[in-house]
């Protein structure tokens, strides 16, 4: 990525929050439903190279838990 300046070409991974080259993150798209929201859509970047990454993006929610 030659020329690029910081943050550009980069996205952050929301599960790790490293900050990663476009080619390395992917995006889960998990369908919620809340109350007040109804349903919708959360969009999660994710590292695609990471394992761990990868499989807690699928439960992940920008919602806080119950409780």
């Amino acid at each position: 990525m030659t020329g690029l300046g910081p943050g550009e070409g980069t996205w952050t991974c929301h599960i790790c929050k490293r900050e990663r080259p476009d080619a390395l993150i992917s995006v889960q798209k998990n369908t919620r439903q809340d109350p007040v929201l109804g349903t919708f859509t959360e969009n999660v970047r994710y590292c695609n190279d990471t394992p761990a990454c990868a499989e807690a993006a699928k439960t992940f929610s920008f919602l806080p838990a119950d409780g």
